[in-house]
């Protein structure tokens, strides 16, 4: 019966042959000519198209390049500009180049950073400080880049940039140098910029101007900055090269198609080309063959197995490559026919069966013992679904009574074997004893990290702790008390990261720790921190001892110290061997650098929180007098710290910690009510009070308790709310002027007086000037201290003053020091002063001598102060 059903499909094979031949031929010809036409019309729409999208995509290059070369000529003219600065010599300290150089990074968001290198080719100064702490004191004299340029920049005496780099601050940019010259053409120093290529071009280029095209900004194989349109096809690609300071860029643009819709489509022609083959094809090819088509040959298919889950398949009994499958079976794993002579039985199964051994390995033993005679083997085997779920089957092989050469199989699901791999691949992966992942999932989501940090351009960091004691405990409590103290560190270590951090046990005292998505590094000190303080505590074992544990941590930044996650796992463990040698920490950086500022900013972190709880605090007030009769007009708030070793530290030193720690908030409340003490104390002695200002950060200016707390304290101490003036700096509320206005207005409905500080540092607009509801403008200390160096003729100073007046708004100059400082300040008509020169910060209790004595009177008896305005010099 098989040899007849063989001989039948050979003769079907053989007569469909012949019946297919003729009619194949006249198709044949016929598809050819159509094809013929429709190859030389295209031809033609396609070389017309061709030629109107490369014009297009040169005139774009040609008009990008421009773009470009002004907008990197631009910002390097205000690299120049910020270097004319320091004609007169280097800057005294860091503060006083931060002073310049940080309002300079908020209006040029391209330049990343800006720093004072000697002439020497020492990095001294840098601005940001956050992200480029490891850049201080670096020698660049053999740096492999910035040596060379360095050298020609201070040859040449101009501006040179290095080729294109990936910059500390992440992104890729290049660093420009640009040598300072003293008066007398001596070199004082050097400003470095760093520019972030993407934001500088993103200025110029943006999606809108180009969405018709494919737009990529290269040096050479490197690309730059890229849009990528609806253009891909590189050979409408128009490149033009151009110089940048010597360097050359290139920008290549690849024209959308569809700017050549005013042609017909050549696309629309192979269509309707091919259609019109495809059809006649077929009608000349069912005319020349009238007679019936031969059967498909049948393909082999066997038999699903008697459960509705078995697998079914056939393979060869030589190498185990399929033969044949069930439709089931070939769902299952999604295969078809052709896949069937490249796939053997192994590869269907994941590298390693449940037992340990290798799939493959397994495979050739079953085979092997087929061919020698066996009948039938039955063993458990794991299959790999085409979803990539292992499931765990009873497996039966049998010679194939249809196939000599073949072998049947059938895979029968087995619920309850699944189950136990699921478990066998949980402890594959994580650490038996604690329960965290082990070493092999800590380096899988380490490299997911990376990436993802890489894509994002996040801070993430890598911890490894090690329990310097750990071996005492084992030789004294013995091995149970040492496991049970380790599930003790597994679970305090979970507690003191976030959910989406990853905490793993590496060995019998080492874990490890990565901390993702960190805004700055100071995150990865407070990871450190918390882990140490929560290894401080003492373990309690249920056998009534107390043990007490020394850590050590070691800390490495992506992507600071390292990129590759191999290398940030070295780095942070060679940081951790340094922790344990050092007598002063629990935990070291990478950096040293780094180290020493997180251990400064953390302990003076610790002080603060300890100087708010304990109010150690105090207020100094300095007067503000009117400039043409030295009458006392109001009094500035400046607080002081007194640390731990009993120093009065200024503002500068530590605003910013408690900004960013969110000290600043009970802080200010401390402050107001301190003040609104100080008024009513005044009042209460029969003094005339005086406004008093105080300066608020940008955190505390958009808080919408600010308000509140000034008004219920006020009412509280029955002091009129215009006592209190807020003081609000120019780079603050041009951030977002029109939020700016809105919190200005509301600060005035509740009749709190409101001074813009630090005018013409910034870039203040005159049309939102003029919508301030300010009562006083403080002049910048850079514009005061530019104008007395000037000659008269040529000072701003006077300018400004007639513009603020012209706003009628008084204007008050700080910081004054000399007479000569004095004489300016009249001859412009200022307002009013504050300054050393009429008097320096005072304590509360030595405010009282400028304060004039009042009568009783109705309204002081109700508590309510005279405005400034009527106050007489005593």
């Amino acid at each position: 019966m098989e040899e007849e059903t063989k001989h039948a499909e050979e003769n079907a094979t053989k007569q469909t042959s012949r019946l297919k031949k003729r009619a194949l031929a006249a198709g044949f010809l016929t598809a050819a000519f159509f094809a013929s036409v429709t190859y030389l019309i295209w031809q033609m729409v396609e070389t017309d198209r061709r030629v109107i999208l490369q014009s297009a995509s040169q005139i774009t290059a040609n008009s990008v390049s421009q773009q470009i070369k002004s907008i990197v000529n631009n910002n390097l003219a205000v690299l120049e500009s910020f270097a004319d600065n320091w004609q007169s010599g280097p800057p005294e300290d860091e503060r006083d180049y931060l002073s310049v150089a940080t309002p300079l990074q908020s209006r040029f968001p391209a330049l990343q950073a800006v720093n004072w290198i000697t002439p020497n080719y020492i990095i001294l100064y840098v601005a940001p400080i956050k992200g480029n702490v490891p850049a201080m004191g670096a020698d660049l004299k053999r740096h492999p880049l910035a040596g060379p340029v360095l050298d020609i920049a201070l040859d040449q005496r101009r501006t040179q940039i290095t080729p294109t780099l990936e910059l500390m601050q992440g992104g890729r940019g290049f660093a420009a140098y640009t040598p300072v010259l003293g008066r007398d053409g001596e070199i004082v120093g050097i400003i470095n910029g760093a520019f972030r290529i993407r934001s500088m071009l993103a200025a110029v280029i943006n999606t809108e101007q180009v969405e018709d095209y494919t737009v990529r900004v290269r040096e050479g194989d490197t690309v730059l900055f890229e849009i990528r349109g609806e253009g891909d096809d590189e050979t409408l690609q128009r490149t033009v090269a151009f110089d940048v300071v010597g360097r050359q860029w290139q920008v290549d643009v690849i024209a959308d198609p569809q700017l050549a819709h005013s042609t017909i489509n050549p696309e629309l022609i192979l269509i309707f080309g091919a259609l019109t083959t495809i059809l006649f094809t077929t009608i000349v090819f069912l005319l020349s063959n009238r007679q019936k088509m031969a059967l498909r040959r049948t393909v082999h298919h066997i038999h699903a197995g008697d459960d509705i889950s078995d697998l079914s398949l056939s393979i060869t009994k030589l190498d185990g490559h399929l033969k044949s499958m069930s439709p089931e079976t070939a769902e299952f794993f999604d295969l078809r026919e052709e896949d069937y002579g490249f796939i053997r039985f192994y590869n269907l199964a994941p590298e390693f069966q449940s037992d340990g051994t290798a799939s493959r390995r397994s495979q050739e033993k079953m085979l092997l013992a087929i061919n020698r005679g066996d009948d039938e083997l039955r063993r458990e085997w794991i299959v790999r679904s085409a979803e990539g779920v292992h499931v765990v089957c009873d497996l039966t092989m049998r010679p194939s009574t249809t196939h000599p050469d073949c072998v049947d199989i059938t895979l029968h699901h087995n619920p309850a074997a699944n189950a136990s791999v699921n478990r066998l691949r949980y402890l594959a992966t994580h650490d038996p004893l604690t329960g965290l992942p082990n070493h092999a999932l800590f380096e899988d989501r380490l490299n997911q990290a990376v990436a993802h940090a890489k894509r994002y351009e996040k801070l993430l960091s890598v911890l490894v702790v090690d329990i310097d004691n750990f071996r005492a405990i084992n030789d004294r409590f013995g091995a149970d008390v040492g496991d049970e103290t380790l599930r003790t560190i597994s679970g305090r270590l979970r507690a003191t990261v976030r959910e989406k951090d990853t905490c793993a046990r590496f060995s019998g005292d080492m874990f490890a720790i990565i901390a993702t998505d960190l805004s700055e590094a100071e995150g990865a000190a407070l990871v450190a921190e918390r882990v140490v303080e929560a290894m401080s505590q003492p373990i309690l074992t249920t056998t009534g001892d107390e043990i007490r544990l020394h850590v050590s941590v070691g800390v490495a930044l992506y992507p600071n110290d390292a990129r590759a996650p191999s290398q940030l796992m070295a780095n942070a463990d060679a940081a951790m061997y340094r922790a344990q040698k050092s007598a002063e920490s629990s935990y070291c950086f990478f950096v040293e650098t780094m180290n020493n500022v997180m251990h400064a900013r953390l302990s003076m972190e610790t002080q603060l929180r300890r100087a708010v709880d304990e109010k150690r605090f105090v207020l100094e007030y300095q007067p503000r007098y009117r400039t043409s009769d030295r009458t006392l007009t109001g009094f500035e708030a400046l607080l002081r710290w007194i640390d731990d070793s009993g120093k009065r530290r200024l503002p500068p030193d530590f605003i910013a910690v408690a900004d960013r720690t969110g000290l600043l908030s009970p802080l200010g409340h401390w402050i107001i009510e301190t003040v609104c003490k100080q008024v009513a104390d005044w009042r209460r002695q029969g003094y005339v009070p005086v406004p008093i200002a105080l300066n608020v950060s940008s955190r505390q200016f958009i808080q919408a308790d600010l308000i509140k707390n000034i008004t219920d304290l006020t009412a509280e101490h029955e002091v009129d709310p215009a006592m209190i003036e807020i003081e609000v700096s120019e780079e603050i509320v041009m951030r977002d002027p029109e939020r700016a206005l809105g919190q200005f207005y509301r600060f005035s409905e509740a009749g709190i007086g409101l001074t813009l500080d630090h005018f013409a540092a910034g870039n203040t607009s005159l049309r939102y000037l003029k919508r301030f509801p300010v009562q006083r403008i403080k002049l910048s200390k850079s514009l005061f201290n530019v104008a007395l160096d000037e000659q008269p003729e040529n000072s701003v100073l006077q300018p400004a003053i007639r513009l603020c007046k012209s706003l009628n708004r008084k204007v008050v100059a700080v910081g004054v020091e000399t007479e000569e400082q004095m004489a300016s300040l009249q001859a412009a008509e200022c307002d009013e002063i504050q300054g050393f020169l009429l008097s320096p910060p005072r304590d509360a209790a030595d405010t009282m001598e400028l304060l004039i004595q009042q009568k009783p009177t109705k309204s002081a008896a109700k508590g309510k102060s005279r405005p400034a305005s009527d106050t007489k010099s005593g």
